[in-house]
């Protein structure tokens, strides 16, 4: 078949300008639920690039001691890497820290007229959902997260449910947020317990409505190998029926940066560490980061450019990919490259940031 590279360009033109359309007028937040677990720790797979669109974030944070243990993870995190700075504002007035050179990602810690922010502070009735509201106001800030203290191990199924529908309402209300849901840290109880079955109400929730989830329980119940401890009694200090996990596993795995000694409230620094890290891929994620390889990086160069729109210009319109020659963008497999493949190509092209 013989090829038409001007009808070819000019089909990928109107492909890219539809899909840049379709972007900008879509919320990034709203495409898909990003649920944050122990899988999410491994931030060597975060390319720098996305590191940096992540500090372009602002956050506002309102805690107990439990939730401290998030910031105690990315602190010292920073400490050992200083390309994972963060500026937090801990403060009973609202406002972010100064601008850092080079960027650190802001955080303000609190909710108006107080620091220590338990659920009748953020969403539980009307005066807390009024100093929430007063924070969103202000446009400062990019995204709002609230960590749950002990509740959850005695919340009913109508008060979770109560806690998802105010968040919700929230995202109705500031649509140029993204509020975080959070799961409640782990109690001792077993997957048949209170605790577990309202965090998979939330996790269900948060799923079914593209939410952002950072899944506090799961990453407790999990060692960086993957031991699953949670139907072993373990609770939110690591502990379980025949020990601590967090102990042995930084016992067996000396001199790690996992372990690194820091201040974590009720819990054990691997925890806190953890966090910390799941922290920066969730962030990396709501800047535009996708964990996956690009759809036509063909010549490995780990990005989408001209030189592999060339490429793919050479096999566009052949449909003998079974029988022929290796065909280079016959995305979906059907043995043809043609506009389906090409939007395909299309949607990443121009990323920089592909493994």
């Amino acid at each position: 078949m013989k090829k038409n590279p001007t009808i070819f360009f000019e089909i990928l033109a109107l492909t890219i300008a539809a899909l840049l359309c379709f972007v900008l007028t879509t919320s990034v937040f709203a495409a898909e639920a990003i649920i944050i677990d122990h899988t999410c720790t491994d931030i060597s797979q975060i390319p720098i690039y996305w590191l940096e669109e992540a500090k372009e974030l602002t956050l506002h944070y309102a805690h107990t001691s439990h939730g401290s243990q998030i910031n105690s993870g990315i602190l010292n995190l920073e400490s050992q890497d200083p390309q994972y700075s963060v500026a937090i504002r801990f403060n009973s007035t609202a406002g972010l820290p100064p601008l850092e050179d080079p960027p650190a990602l802001r955080i303000y810690t609190g909710n108006p007229p107080e620091t220590y922010i338990e659920p009748g502070d953020y969403w539980d009735g009307i005066s807390a959902q009024n100093r929430t509201q007063a924070v969103a106001d202000t446009g400062d800030y990019d995204l709002s997260m609230w960590a749950w203290c002990g509740q959850v191990s005695e919340a009913t199924e109508n008060y979770i449910q109560n806690y998802l529908d105010t968040l919700n309402q929230f995202e109705t209300d500031y649509p140029a947020m993204k509020f975080i849901y959070m799961t409640g840290h782990l109690d001792g109880s077993r997957s048949d317990g209170n605790l577990h079955l309202r965090n998979e109400q939330i996790r269900a929730y948060c799923i079914a409505n593209n939410k952002v989830l950072f899944d506090f329980a799961d990453i407790e119940r999990y060692d960086p190998d993957g031991n699953d401890y949670l139907d072993f009694g373990a609770d939110d200090g690591c502990n379980y029926d025949g020990g601590n996990w967090a102990d042995e596993w930084c016992a067996s795995h000396p001199d790690i940066d996992l372990c690194a000694t820091c201040s974590c409230a009720h819990s054990n620094p691997l925890n806190c560490n953890l966090k910390g890290r799941a922290f920066w891929w969730m962030m990396a994620r709501l800047a535009g980061w996708e964990p996956t390889s690009c759809e036509g990086d063909f010549d490995g160069d780990g990005d989408l450019d001209g030189s592999d729109l060339a490429i793919l210009a050479t096999d566009f319109g052949r449909t003998d990919c079974d029988t022929g020659p290796k065909c280079e963008g016959d995305f979906d497999k059907d043995r043809d490259v043609d506009g389906t493949d090409l939007a395909t190509f299309a949607a990443d092209f121009g990323r920089t940031d592909c493994p």
